[in-house]
């Protein structure tokens, strides 16, 4: 079933049959429909019965945008992209990105009250037509929108037979027992006739037949329209009839549901608890607000829509700018606006902490259905000279901007409350820290972080401990990317301030953030009790949003940590979490990963579809963080699919960009992917370059999955140049970090390379026996070689069968059958060396440990060590413990003393 939001009528469409035939088969051989006619003529009620009956027509469904909110041409495009979940972005105009969103789906946009914003829809429209052909528009307006391929249909009012039949309707619904006799008819049909047929004034009209005969609602009018004699020649008799209906009612109202009236004017659609914070007023004298409510629906001049958890009232446009006129006559507008605001910075300030609680999505929905209301009140505040009211609405809805996806139009609006230059106070400190969440999670933080700082300096010369906490957590996020250890010292203050001021939302995020500061150092070991401090936060807030990330973590690790059943239930969890709670962000990761586990298990198309597709939507799904990890994960697997030059178009300049970003986890991570890519087209001088570069450029993230991956390469490198003994120490390298760190699938790599190593040392049962293990392994980890790993693997098995007998080859095969992973790592570690260099003693060092003997007698430290060799600290300690275990050494005086005694003896000596 197609969908839609198509909001329910409560009451039947009456006279309309004709019309709704004609439009319906119009639509179908139109792509721009729109439907004009006086105000109150049944435009909206007769488009969304239209678009009803087509719904199984378009297959991405049928969506309702009522623009009476909007009040500038840009806003058109933003309040259908809200709808749709499609982003804005950078220097793109939306309407553009909306029609490249909808270039193949078969959609339908109803376009509701566009004369608000003419010459907007104009636009907007015309881009959809032009580039998203299979889309279809229902617009309704008071004129045409005048655009190439538009064709009008005029709704006219009802005739007179219908016209009576829509007031004998709507009587029996003022009440059953109202009977309304034939000698009325005749008064009946005047009235009708007095209001033009329009059925909005039919209903003003019969809603007073609760108080009055026919009889009187004739002479109410008579007296009413006797007032528009006047005013220019050309006004349409449609407008006069509807405005002195209007009047009419207005003026037959309580003085109470009057004042009502005017005061919740203001509002774009509105709740009952809207209703009860805006119109409780001192010139209220009595009746509560749910019956004054209750009058004004039945009096017809409010709306009430059930289809949603709670009804929620609105004012016909008609209705609502007689109202606003009132207002604006009686020196009221400002004073009505002043307590929308006021309302609707309680309402998002009471929202804020919750939004990642179990009620999370419940929430974000009720600050979505206020989207209008809250851009007013933004627009009210920013009109304001005192920019107070302005900061904290907009502080109090950064977290509904980031979980919404809606980036670049609150960066907008924080960047426009700031250049106002406000005082620097406790308000000024939290618009900063709003401002730089949002540019964080939006991917800008090269924004993020100049705001942050500041704000940060200010909450602690101010002592506000509600923003230097939730300062610290974005500035723990910017250092994760790149400084890992200082970002966890960040995070711990984060977490302890907000546990010491009662800040759940401080709290939770600072535990959320470390999970991802263990990440990007991939520290298996570190991250498992931040995962489960998360996940139990999660439950303890019942929170489905901090779930999703723990979730999407665990996936990450198990994954990498050859654990395919826990990574795929975790990832798919995690999926489900952030499409409930609406987190793209969250959502993106996951996706990515769960499409490399699907290229691990064998499904490489469809891993490479869903993560292009990811890329490729990631700006307007809010996915966008996610993309240089995607790019991570695609790269591999078209390297290990064959497809080298394709891993090197897709990362393009991206390791180049991410450097000048800052981000040395992503950066180094494209730069390793290209080194492999340049190895596998025999391009030795570039892959190398890549090497060194990112050596250098990772070594303060001490990460095991970059500096194994890093070995792994260089080890591939030298195979591929027969420089034997280089990839040995490499691939052992390379192994070794992997195993520290658990990294399975890496392991059985690696393995795979080593045996390639022992079978051109002419080791030929040991290389036989590796692979029979690596074999096994693969079996029972699922894990499936891509094309051209699967092409090198079958190479080396018909050489190994060739060099010891297809009988013994099998033997071999059969003798390891029940060896394990951890018994052929051991059997390689002891085959190291033979044939190449001895085991123990000066000569079995490496030139690159040799380096590093230099360096350390020097007396260099391991930082200074690492800084000096561009690699990273971790690999400096790995490289002393194979020394001192080689020279049979425990310090580094025994080893300065052995370096020396060799330095003599090479002499000559």
């Amino acid at each position: 079933m197609p969908k839609t939001n198509l909001p329910l009528d409560l009451s039947s469409l009456l006279g309309r049959d004709k019309e709704l035939s004609k439009f319906r088969a119009t639509l179908g051989e139109h792509r721009l429909v729109t439907l004009t006619g006086t105000g109150g003529a049944g435009k909206t009620r007769l488009a969304k019965e239209v678009a009803r009956s087509v719904l199984e027509n378009f297959k991405r469904g049928v969506w309702f945008i009522d623009l009476a909110g909007v009040s500038h041409p840009a806003g058109v495009a933003g309040a259908v992209s809200r709808l749709l979940n499609v982003l804005e972005e950078t220097q793109v105009p939306l309407a553009e990105t909306l029609a490249r969103h909808l270039v193949n789906q078969e959609i339908l946009l109803v376009l509701d009250n566009c004369e608000q914003v003419l010459d907007g829809c104009a636009d907007f429209v015309e881009v959809l037509l032009t580039s998203a052909p299979k889309t279809k528009i229902l617009a309704t307006s008071r004129e045409p929108l005048h655009v190439s391929g538009e064709y009008v249909c005029q709704v006219s009012p009802l005739s007179i037979e219908d016209g009576i039949t829509l007031f004998h309707e709507r009587a029996r619904q003022v009440s059953s027992s109202l009977s309304l006799d034939r000698t009325m008819e005749g008064t009946i049909e005047e009235i009708v006739k007095r209001l033009d047929g329009i059925p909005l004034a039919i209903e003003l009209a019969s809603a007073r037949l609760s108080i009055m005969n026919p009889s009187q609602i004739l002479s109410g009018l008579d007296e009413r329209f006797a007032l528009l004699t006047g005013g220019p020649r050309d006004a349409m008799t449609h407008h006069k009839s509807m405005r002195a209906s209007i009047a009419w009612s207005y003026d037959l109202m309580e003085p109470d549901e009057q004042r009502l009236a005017e005061q919740l004017c203001v509002l774009q659609g509105f709740t009952l608890a809207a209703a009860r914070s805006i119109g409780t007023d001192k010139s209220l004298s009595g009746g509560t607000i749910l019956d004054l409510l209750q009058r004004l629906v039945n009096m017809s001049m409010l709306q009430i829509d059930r289809s949603g958890e709670e009804p929620r009232y609105r004012f016909l446009e008609s209705i609502r700018h007689f109202l606003l006129q009132k207002l604006e006559d009686a020196s009221a507008l400002d004073a009505a606006h002043a307590r929308h605001l006021c309302h609707f910075v309680d309402f998002a300030e009471s929202h804020a902490p919750r939004l990642v609680s179990g009620k999370g999505p419940e929430l974000l929905s009720q600050i979505q259905a206020e989207f209008d209301n809250l851009e007013s009140a933004l627009t009210y505040a920013d009109s304001l000279a005192d920019p107070g009211n302005l900061l904290r609405l907009l502080t109090a809805l950064s977290a509904f901007y980031e979980l919404r996806g809606q980036f670049r139009h609150g960066i907008r609006w924080f960047d426009r409350a700031i250049a106002k230059d406000p005082a620097p106070d406790v308000l000024l400190a939290r618009a900063l820290w709003g401002a730089s969440h949002v540019c964080a999670y939006g991917g800008r933080m090269d924004l993020a972080f100049p705001k942050v700082q500041r704000a940060l300096e200010l909450a602690q010369e101010l002592g506000d401990k509600w923003t230097e906490a939730r300062a610290l957590e974005i500035i723990g996020f910017a250092q994760s990317v790149s400084q890992p250890v200082l970002a966890r010292e960040s995070l711990l203050k984060c977490i302890a301030i907000g546990q010491q001021i009662g800040d759940d939302w401080a709290e939770s995020h600072g535990k959320k953030m470390m999970t991802a500061a263990f990440m990007f150092s991939h520290d298996r070991d570190g991250a498992k009790p931040a995962i489960s401090d998360l996940v139990t936060c999660s439950e303890y807030f019942e929170s489905r949003y901090l779930l999703a990330w723990a979730k999407a973590l665990t996936g990450y690790f198990a994954r990498d940590s050859g654990d395919f059943d826990e990574a795929e239930q975790a990832l798919q969890l995690s999926i489900e979490n952030s499409d409930f709670v609406g987190d793209p962000g969250t959502g993106g990761f996951a996706m990515a990963w769960n499409s490399a586990l699907k290229a691990d298990l064998g499904q490489v198309d469809v891993a490479r579809e869903e993560l292009r597709n990811l890329m490729a939507s990631a700006t307007i799904s809010g996915t966008f963080l996610a993309v240089p990890e995607a790019m991570f994960l695609l790269g591999s697997i078209e390297i290990a699919a064959g497809n080298p030059e394709a891993a090197l178009n897709l990362i393009g300049t991206q390791v180049g960009d991410l450097r000048n970003a800052g981000i040395p986890v992503w950066s180094e991570q494209l730069a390793l992917v290209s080194a492999a890519a340049h190895v596998a087209l025999k391009q030795f001088t570039e892959a190398g370059e890549h090497l060194d570069a990112s050596e250098k450029q990772a070594a303060s993230l001490n990460n095991p999955l970059i500096n194994g991956l890093s070995h792994f390469i260089r080890g591939r490198l030298a195979l591929a140049r027969n420089d034997i003994g280089e990839a040995e120490m490499h691939l052992h390298e390379a192994l070794a970090i992997q195993i520290a760190a658990g990294l399975k699938p890496g392991q059985l790599r690696t393995l795979e390379s080593i045996a390639e190593v022992q079978f051109e040392k002419e080791k030929f049962d040991d290389a036989a026996r590796v692979l029979a293990v690596v074999d096994h392994e693969h079996t029972k980890m699922r894990l499936v070689r891509g094309a051209a790993e699967m092409a090198d693997y079958k190479v080396l098995v018909e050489k190994l069968r060739q060099a010891t007998g297809k009988n013994e080859y099998e033997n071999i095969r059969a003798s390891m059958v029940n060896a394990s992973l951890d018994e052929a790592i051991e059997l390689m570690s002891r085959m190291r060396g033979k044939r190449a260099r001895p085991l123990t003693g000066w000569a079995s060092l490496t030139p690159t440990e040799r380096r590093v003997v230099s360096l350390a007698t020097e007396g260099l430290t391991n930082p200074k060590i690492a800084e000096r060799m561009f690699i990273a600290r971790g690999t400096v300690k790995i490289h002393l413990s194979h020394i001192f275990e080689k020279l049979d050494v425990s310090s580094r005086t025994q080893l300065a003393t052995k370096a020396v005694a060799e330095e003599f003896d090479e002499l000559g000596h």
